[in-house]
Parts: structure tokens; C-alpha cells; sequence
């Protein structure tokens, strides 16, 4: 896309930000609060040990291949810690500032790594998307309440779908490099590679429930492959695809916190689809089904939040109970927004999942 040169380009910038941009940041007043001087702010002045490269489209006139101007790999790794373990901890600035922050830079070492791809290996490459990924995936669930004026969740989707593909097509790519017996170049050691990569596996089927393109790739890999971790984002996926919300939400609270945020994204259509099913299952005037033991089953924060999103879809509530009528259900009714988030009542799964970026727990 952006290398229109036969021969390979290596970056020789061996900062987080290229000096010229720097000064010209600087001098427009474009810096951000983040890479400012604390104190500065009426007069901005760069802290250059701060300074993160900025995305930038092509546009004419613009030399966005100048090697002087490029990071090379292990730069670009550099530069992704130094994001995820000091700017995302920051709590100076509301953390949606934080995150489109960290997105915008996200941007631009990817657009580094595409620019310098002939000239980096399969592994390089590996090692700076899996904590990328990560980074979308968390942000995800951390952000998922916010307004759309703080947070755009389709475009962190996008990002995080472009990145988690590309991800995956390495992941092939190294097999087929090791099929062929092809010598690599690693940063990371083999068995490290293998303990992580299901993780990312599983991460596109939970994050593509419905979707039968993931469950495909995952079938046809061998029993040793879809052990763990992947035999269990295949039982989400298929518990999800026949309607089955009761197995589906114990399987939930199985998953690795990571794929447990990522699988929230989809509980307020398996939500709607379970009142949608019990109305028709369980019609009677006569009979009522304990709220308590629906929070339990569809994951909810608590049982008021389950007497809301009942209100919302026409099914009748006494202090206790649901009434599920057939004719009751609104069907004209959208997926209710709000999530009503399950784990944030336990305040150590959001440590966990922190961890889970900086540390790649999975």
C-alpha cells in the first residue's frame, strides 16, 4: 500500500519520534497533554523522552518512505511497551483521552511496520501486533459505556478486526515457514509463540460470534490445536449460534479474562434473544421465572438492571418475577444499548485483564 519502491526500506529513526517532527509539533503547538512538560500547557514545550510519533496520512508533497523518518522493528516494539506499560496506567487525563492517544500512535507504528514490510521478519512483525490486539480488546470492554462523543465503538472494532486478521495471516505464514523448514529469524523463542497464539486464535471466534469463517479456520486445525483454550471459544461459538443463552453464559465465565471482555460486546443481543426465546417457551399469565436466577444466567450486574431490560422489552415484572407473555414481547425494539456490565462487580477482574495486556497473560 505505501511501499511503491522495488527495493526493501529499513528505518533508521532510532527514537519513538523523528526529531523534525518533533520541532514541528512543537513550534504548530500540536503537542499533546501527554508528551508536554508538566506546567507547559499555556506554553506548550516538548518532553522529548515523551514525544510518540504521530499518524499521518499521504498526501502529496509529503515523503512518508524517508528512512530518517521511519522506526525499524525493534523500535516499533519499543515504542508499543512504552505505551502499554507507562501511558496506559496515566491517570492524569480521563482514560477515553488516554485511549485515543495510544490509538493514534498505535496508528502510526503500524503504518511504519506496512511502509518497512519487506524488510521485516515474520516474527518482528508477530511480536508487535499480539500486544496491539490486546490493547483493542481491552479498550473494548473498558470503554464499551462511554458516549459515542468519548468512544466510537465500530471504529476500535475495525482496528481491531484489521489488526487481528493480519495477525493471523502471520500465524499461517509461519507455518508455512516451518513446513518448509525455512530458517527464521526470532525474537521470540518457538514455545513462547505456542503458548500465546491460541489465545489470538480463540479472540476471533469469541469477537466473531455467528460468524462461520472463524469457526472454519479453527476446525480445520488438528485435535492437538483445538485443545484448551480453542475447544472452548467453539463451544461459545456454537452455544451462541444455536441460542442456547443458559450454557452459553457458563461457558462465558470459563473463558480467560480477556476473552470474557470481549465476549460482553455480545451480551445485549444474547440478552434480547433469551427474552425473546423464554417468551415463547415459558407463555403463561400464570407462571413467572425468578429475576435473580436470570441475572445468573444472562450475566447481569444485578437484578435491577435485569427489571430494566425486561421494562424495555415489554415483559411484565412483579418485586421478584418475570411474566413472560408471548404477545407481550416487543419485537420492534432494538438491541438495549447499556451492558450492564456482569465482571465489574468484581473489581479485580479489571487488574487481571490489565495484566492480561502487559503481561501476556492470555
Amino acid at each position: 500500500m505505501y511501499n511503491l519502491r522495488k527495493e526493501p526500506i529499513r528505518g533508521i529513526c532510532m527514537e519513538m519520534c523523528p526529531k523534525s517532527e518533533i520541532m514541528l509539533r512543537e513550534k504548530e503547538r500540536l503537542l499533546h497533554i501527554l508528551e508536554m512538560v508538566p506546567g507547559t500547557q499555556k506554553c506548550p514545550v516538548a518532553d522529548k523522552e515523551k514525544m510518540v510519533k504521530s499518524f499521518s496520512r499521504s498526501a502529496a508533497g509529503k515523503q512518508i518512505l524517508d528512512p530518517r523518518d521511519l522506526r525499524p522493528p525493534q523500535v516499533l516494539l519499543k515504542t508499543v511497551n512504552y505505551l502499554l506499560d507507562n501511558i496506559l496506567k496515566n491517570n492524569n487525563v480521563p482514560w477515553h483521552i488516554t485511549y485515543h492517544f495510544i490509538m493514534d500512535r498505535l496508528r502510526a507504528i503500524r503504518q511504519d511496520l506496512v511502509i518497512q514490510s519487506t524488510s521485516v521478519t515474520v516474527t518482528e512483525s508477530i511480536c508487535i501486533l499480539q500486544p496491539i490486539v490486546r490493547f483493542y480488546a481491552y479498550s473494548a470492554y473498558r470503554l464499551c459505556e462511554e458516549p459515542i462523543s468519548n468512544f466510537d465503538p465500530h471504529i476500535n472494532q475495525t482496528h481491531l478486526q484489521e489488526c487481528l486478521k493480519r495477525l493471523l495471516c502471520l500465524y499461517d505464514e509461519w507455518d508455512y515457514l516451518s513446513e518448509f523448514k525455512v530458517k527464521k529469524q526470532s525474537c521470540i523463542p518457538l514455545r513462547e509463540l505456542e503458548r500465546v497464539r491460541p489465545t489470538f486464535e480463540a479472540l476471533y471466534l469469541i469477537l466473531n460470534l455467528g460468524n462461520s469463517t472463524p469457526l472454519l479456520r479453527v476446525l480445520n486445525f488438528s485435535k492437538d490445536k483445538r485443545r484448551g483454550i480453542i475447544e472452548l471459544a467453539i463451544l461459545v461459538s456454537l452455544n451462541y449460534s444455536k441460542n442456547n443463552y443458559v450454557k452459553l453464559g457458563r461457558l462465558i465465565d470459563k473463558l480467560p479474562v480477556l476473552l470474557q471482555a470481549v465476549a460482553v460486546i455480545h451480551l445485549p443481543e444474547i440478552r434480547r434473544r433469551a427474552f425473546q426465546t423464554m417468551s415463547v417457551a415459558y407463555n403463561s399469565k400464570n407462571s413467572t421465572f425468578p429475576l435473580e436466577l436470570l441475572q445468573n444466567l444472562l450475566l447481569y450486574e444485578d437484578v435491577e438492571c435485569v427489571n430494566k431490560d425486561c421494562i424495555y422489552y415489554g415483559v411484565q415484572c412483579t418485586e421478584r418475577n418475570a411474566v413472560f407473555v408471548k404477545s407481550d414481547f416487543n419485537y420492534s425494539k432494538t438491541v438495549v444499548s447499556s451492558y450492564s456490565l456482569y465482571f465489574c462487580r468484581n473489581y479485580y477482574f479489571f487488574i487481571f485483564l490489565y495484566l492480561s495486556i502487559v503481561l501476556d497473560l492470555g
